[in-house]
């Protein structure tokens, strides 16, 4: 291994440390990761500067800011509250709850939409006597797969489709279309649901945690 190889390798062994033991932010530990890999050579100013400059991170960034502003302007608030307020029975809310976070987490940040949908879980989930554990996972999931429909689902989509783009890997390729990932993703949203409808109860524990005594 060379020198390089050796400073690539404690740069990621720090930032998944940093990450882990979120001392100082993410967004420091990853600018300290820059300065390091830009201070040894083995990024270029020009490299450097060009992620910032990255389209997709500009669209990332501008999807979080989205999400984050219609997580507090109430408007999910109230809606949830109407569709889940006459819902009684375990099936009925899990089958709304995940119709609802994989159609809105295909077009929003799921961060602030998991984080928008936790409460009404937990309060639905102790007014109906429904273990918390059992719809937990059902809400993650429903985000994941919901960000898998569309190019803008998910950053890793935008990733992967601005290196497929930049580089040039498949010569006349057209660039990915926000539509292209929904065949694979809607079918996998519809198996996921499906699944998590027949089989959720019995698989997913249940578990009273603290907060719900």
């Amino acid at each position: 291994m060379t020198l390089e190889s050796y400073i690539v390798a404690l740069v990621i062994l720090f930032l998944v440390v940093s990450l882990y033991l979120n001392k100082i932010g993410s967004g420091l530990t990853f600018v300290i990761a820059i300065a390091i890999l830009g201070t040894t050579g083995i990024l270029t100013p020009k490299e450097m500067i060009a992620g910032f400059a990255n389209e997709q991170i500009a669209v990332i960034l501008m999807l979080m800011l989205l999400g984050e502003t219609v997580r507090k302007s109430g408007i999910l608030d109230a809606m949830f509250e109407r569709i889940f307020s006459k819902t009684t029975t375990y099936k009925g809310f899990l089958t709304k709850l995940m119709i609802l976070v994989s159609a809105f987490s295909a077009f929003l940040n799921n961060t602030p939409l998991v984080a928008i949908l936790m409460p009404y879980t937990k309060s639905w989930s102790k007014k109906n006597n429904i273990p918390l554990s059992k719809l937990l996972i059902p809400l993650s999931y429903a985000a994941i797969l919901g960000g898998t429909a569309t190019l803008i689902g998910t950053s890793t989509n935008l990733v992967v489709a601005g290196m497929v783009t930049d580089q040039k890997i498949v010569p006349n390729l057209k660039p990915l279309e926000i539509f292209d990932f929904s065949p694979v993703g809607v079918t996998m949203i519809i198996l996921g649901i499906t699944y998590m409808i027949l089989m959720g109860n019995k698989l997913l524990p249940s578990i009273k945690s603290r907060t719900e005594s």
